[in-house]
């Protein structure tokens, strides 16, 4: 770097570059540099004349003071540059409850992986904008993993982009909030009924009962394997809450089977546990659409994975490592079991 020519008081300093091209100086201009609103910013000069340059930069600067003091934002942001310091504001926050802020802290784990729509400025960024990136890639990921992309998901996605761009105008980085997103959605995914349809407790028992003749009037030992282990997945769902997707990547080693009976406590104390209390899975469910995290399961599950290990040892068409389930997907066998119940 060449000599230094400090003004304004020390704040503004001004200097030729030294970089090089092909043993030239890449420019003879005076170029200007100052700290301001928590960042180095550097503009040309445009001329190699320094009684020149001083004044150029010099007006520059007290632009620059002139936005500071009133307000107005100097640097251009991405949304790469803020998302981390809006959950952590969002974290010291005291009018949030801790699930609000779990929520916007998986929603933004999820859409900053959409690397487009990082690079988007702050400050200008408009709902199209936010269309043509995060939401085309949104359904392009979810068409690439041959899932179907809920209403309700993808609101969930822009509402928690909405509560950003709100943060931004309120701590001024941009000039408006960007609110009512939802209208870039489709008409047809706006209006898409979003409720799951769900099984009452007789509708269960009754499914059970099928699979329980379907598996045991299986023709060969393949088809009553598969139609056994279909039926002990079944169980293990409901018994965990996980879902569909949770709970095909778990491992063995994820399980932990527990037998409260064998705790100390109770071997001490001789507290017998009815086999409705004794027994639950204690599961690190490795790979979720939020996090990963530890769960347990009620004791339908402990007994659905017990007898799946016992179905594999005695047919000998199951490993008892690796991947649990063995299998991608259920879906064709569930679809099977549904039509014959």
């Amino acid at each position: 770097m060449s000599k230094i020519h400090s003004i304004k008081n020390g704040k503004l300093h001004i200097y030729i570059r030294t970089d090089k091209y092909k043993g030239k100086l890449k420019s003879d201009k005076f170029v200007g540099r100052t700290y301001i609103q928590g960042k180095q910013t550097i503009k040309s000069s445009g001329t190699n004349n320094l009684k020149q340059a001083k004044v150029i930069l010099g007006n520059w600067f007290d632009e620059l003071n002139f936005k500071k003091k009133h307000n107005i934002q100097i640097h251009t942001n991405s949304v790469s540059d803020l998302w981390q310091k809006f959950l952590t504001d969002i974290g010291k926050s005291t009018d949030r409850e801790a699930r609000t802020k779990t929520w916007y802290k998986e929603r933004w784990n999820y859409i900053s992986k959409c690397k487009e729509f990082m690079r988007l400025k702050v400050e200008t960024m408009t709902a199209d904008d936010i269309q043509k990136t995060y939401l085309m890639w949104r359904l392009a990921r979810a068409k690439s993993q041959s899932k179907v992309l809920r209403s309700a998901t993808i609101t969930g996605d822009l509402m928690a982009i909405s509560g950003f761009t709100s943060w931004c105008y309120r701590n001024k980085i941009r000039k408006d909030k960007l609110e009512n997103i939802k209208k870039i959605l489709s008409k047809k995914m706006r209006r898409q009924r979003t409720s799951r349809v769900g099984l009452t407790k007789e509708q269960y028992n009754h499914l059970l009962s099928v699979s329980r003749k379907r598996f045991k009037s299986g023709r060969t030992l393949r088809i009553r394997f598969e139609r056994e282990r279909l039926h002990h997945f079944i169980v293990f769902m409901v018994g965990t809450g996980l879902r569909v997707d949770e709970c095909l990547s778990l491992h063995f080693e994820d399980i932990q089977l527990v037998d409260r009976q064998q705790s100390k406590k109770n071997i001490q104390n001789e507290i017998k546990i009815d086999e409705h209390s004794r027994y639950y899975c204690k599961i690190w469910v490795r790979q979720s659409k939020t996090k990963e995290r530890e769960c347990y399961s009620v004791s339908s599950s402990y007994y659905a994975i017990t007898r799946l290990i016992n179905l594999y040892k005695t047919t000998g068409l199951g490993q008892i490592k690796g991947r649990v389930w063995g299998v991608q997907s259920f879906r064709e066998g569930l679809n099977s079991l549904l039509n014959e119940a």
